[in-house]
C-alpha cells in the first residue's frame, strides 16, 4: 500500500513538531551548593542576595558569579561556566535536519552547568 503525499507530509510534520527546539522545555536553572569555611557566609548569585552558607541555590543554566562575604574574612567570587547540554546537541542536530531546532539554542535550557558545587575557603581579613 503506497502513502499518499499528504500522509508523509503529517509524518514530517510530526516529526519536526517532536524534535523542534526540546531546549525551550528544558529546566532554565539548576540547583547549585554553596560551602564555605566558616560557614554563615552571605551568598549572592550575580550581586543579588540568596542566602547563607551552607545552602542550596537555583542558578540560570546561563552560568553566573557566586560570591561570599563575611565580617572579619576576606569576600570571595566564583564564577561558574555553561555547556552545552543533551537538549542543545539534540537541537544542534536537529538543526540541520529541519533549521527551525536552532531557535532552543538561544535558552538557557540548551546547557547545563559546568559545577554543581562550590566550596569556598575564607581567609580572615588583615587588620
Amino acid at each position: 500500500m503506497k502513502k499518499s503525499p499528504l500522509a508523509n507530509l503529517v509524518m514530517a510534520a510530526l516529526l519536526l513538531l517532536a524534535t523542534n527546539g526540546c531546549s525551550m522545555f528544558a529546566p532554565w536553572k539548576q540547583t547549585v551548593s554553596v560551602n564555605s569555611s566558616p560557614s554563615g557566609a552571605e551568598v549572592l548569585v550575580n550581586n543579588k542576595h540568596k542566602g547563607f552558607t551552607p545552602c542550596n541555590i537555583d542558578v540560570s543554566c546561563k552560568g553566573a558569579t557566586i560570591t561570599v562575604r563575611k565580617d572579619g574574612y576576606v569576600s570571595q567570587n566564583h564564577t561558574i561556566g555553561r555547556s552545552l547540554g543533551t537538549c542543545g546537541i539534540m537541537d544542534l542536530v536537529g538543526t540541520f535536519v529541519f533549521i527551525v531546532p536552532v531557535i532552543g539554542l538561544i535558552t538557557p535550557g540548551a546547557y547545563t552547568l559546568d559545577e554543581r558545587t562550590v566550596n569556598f575557603n575564607m581567609p580572615k581579613a588583615s587588620e
